[in-house]
């Protein structure tokens, strides 16, 4: 996980570091598909896990689509967060990982 909150770092992304239960990405700008230009935070629940292997979900805020499409659900960070279930099938690398994400926001 602190691989995966360096690379963020790395990358010039902003983290919000005020929970423990999730790493927050506090503003990355959407590059591709409906959402394109948009910001929106991405929540991911902290793990400690050794090898750290991410969960199968990639929470946002604002929503993005309709609640209960598109294989979305409530998120556990609040009402104006929604959880998107995606699964990661990729070797768990900081790198795989954003890739991941922007891959989820992008195709929404």
């Amino acid at each position: 996980m602190r691989d995966f909150e360096d690379h963020i770092v790395k990358v010039g992304l902003k983290l919000d570091t005020s929970r423990s239960d999730f790493l927050v990405i506090a503003e990355l700008v959407i590059g591709a598909g409906t959402h394109a230009g948009k910001t929106c935070a991405i929540g991911i629940r902290r793990s400690d896990g050794n090898p750290w292997v991410p969960e199968n979900a990639v929470h946002v805020r604002p929503h993005l689509v309709t609640m209960g499409q598109a294989a979305s659900q409530a998120s556990p960070l609040g009402g104006e967060w929604q959880y998107l279930s995606r699964r990661f099938d990729r070797p768990p690398s900081a790198k795989n990982f954003l890739t991941h994400i922007l891959t989820v926001v992008g195709e929404l």
